[in-house]
């Protein structure tokens, strides 16, 4: 168990703060939480009052969005209240304000889990991203207005987004014509027609890589991962674990990679925090968020090793009951996950936190 240890000498678990744990991200740092056996306190904030997050953590608050000048009071009032120690990086919005108090946070005794602030934003602008690593990683061509030799279909998506927000294949000049007059921030890139990946990565907090685990996204809704299988492949692991390193990410990254023609994987983007489909990692056996807090404790970690698995998602309900809204769990919900074919629990991680 992570603890820390207070004024008086005595220890106490780590509280962690889930930012944004209305999204998938939150929500699915919790559950790998709970599914470690963490025996801390885990609190959350999200805009929205009805965010499942809050009601699944122990605790939570709500918090006005992360561009109103009044977030990160709210927010550290929130945090000092509660004894947060950890932050882990689960929201595009709220986790790039926390990497630039860092240091305002770190003096306050609370460790923020994630890439600076300039790692941050060279991930975050798309454009960016392509000019710092084209010249020594794989990347698809990618151009900031249509060049002569273009080649159709090509893809076209925002230079900041989240998601599949205004994402689009454009399979024609007049349909590209008719896109790009929409909107002024889009970058068009080399259409890659082949097998789509996410890989979780997880650095220590100096910035060294320790693991990944790519995993092949079989289907997909809003951006978000819903059916993915984990694999071992040593260069695609290769590769991003070498990026981690030139680009010195700090804590849990997830990188999206596709194949082009040639078969050959190229890297698409690097989100700076724990993405939607992070769990799938955890139930393979590598607890991101529970590894985020062990490195936040100064903890040596455990071999870490992955099984190859396949993964499905579906909805669980979740009834508030009273004025409080303190939730009462369906009659299916359960702590672990066991496969369908076999009846064979899944490894959580439960080790990482031991």
């Amino acid at each position: 168990m992570v603890t820390k240890r207070s004024q008086d000498g005595s220890t106490r678990p780590r509280c962690v703060l889930i930012p944004g744990a209305g999204g998938d991200a939150g929500i699915g740092a919790i559950k790998a939480l709970r599914l470690a056996g963490y025996r801390g306190r885990i609190v959350a904030t999200d805009t929205d009052p009805l965010s499942p997050g809050l009601e699944l953590a122990d605790t939570g608050t709500v918090l006005p969005p992360a561009a109103s000048p009044d977030f990160f009071e709210r927010a550290i009032e929130f945090i000092h209240d509660e004894e947060v120690d950890v932050i882990l990086p689960t929201s595009g919005f709220d986790t790039p304000v926390y990497a630039r108090h860092e240091g305002e946070l770190r003096g306050a005794g609370v460790t923020v889990i994630g890439c600076g602030p300039f790692v941050m934003e060279t991930c975050m602008d798309k454009w960016r991203f392509y000019e710092c690593v084209r010249r020594d990683f794989p990347v698809p061509r990618t151009y900031q207005r249509p060049v002569d030799d273009l080649e159709f279909p090509c893809f076209v998506k925002p230079v900041r987004g989240k998601g599949s927000r205004r994402v689009s294949v454009c399979r024609d000049r007049d349909t590209l014509d008719r896109r790009l007059t929409e909107y002024d921030d889009l970058l068009i890139q080399e259409y890659l027609p082949g097998v789509e990946y996410t890989v979780d990565v997880l650095s220590d907090l100096d910035g060294r890589p320790l693991v990944a685990v790519p995993r092949i996204r079989l289907a997909v809704k809003e951006g978000i991962s819903v059916r993915g299988q984990i694999i071992h492949d040593e260069k695609i692991e290769g590769l991003c674990l070498r990026l981690a390193a030139a680009l010195l990410v700090k804590g849990p990254v997830c990188m999206q990679l596709k194949r082009d023609r040639d078969g050959a994987p190229r890297f698409i983007e690097v989100n700076p925090r724990m993405g939607g489909g992070t769990i799938f990692a955890a139930l393979a056996g590598v607890n991101m968020a529970a590894l985020s807090v062990a490195l936040a404790a100064g903890r040596p970690l455990p071999s870490l090793s992955f099984s190859e698995i396949t993964v499905v998602r579906y909805f669980e309900e979740l009834v508030l009951i009273g004025e409080d809204r303190r939730p009462r769990r369906s009659a299916g919900a359960r702590a672990g996950v066991r496969s369908a074919a076999h009846g064979r629990r899944v490894n959580s991680g439960r080790e990482n936190l031991a």
